[in-house]
């Protein structure tokens, strides 16, 4: 599984899955073109849920898609006709 996914709970806001990305990588992302680009990868499940007992506008709480990585990774590992 990709590493950031590894370093979240199973449950996760797309602002900590983001300031992750951000501590691990050492710059900055644009909100809205990070969720752009996590969103096309399909590897987010919307769990319906909301952060609780947070000091801003809760946000929707996201899973990891282990069967849609695992179909992508299987197409790139080789030469998909």
């Amino acid at each position: 599984h990709p590493l950031g996914f590894n370093l979240l709970p199973e449950k996760f806001s797309l602002r900590k899955l983001q300031s992750l990305y951000e501590a691990i990588l050492g710059t900055q992302m644009d909100r809205r073109n990070f969720r752009k680009k996590f969103f096309s990868m399909d590897f987010l499940i919307d769990t319906g849920e909301y952060e609780t007992d947070v000091p801003h506008r809760p946000g929707r709480l996201y899973s990891f898609n282990h069967d849609k990585y695992s179909q992508s990774k299987r197409k790139w590992n080789g030469i998909d006709f």
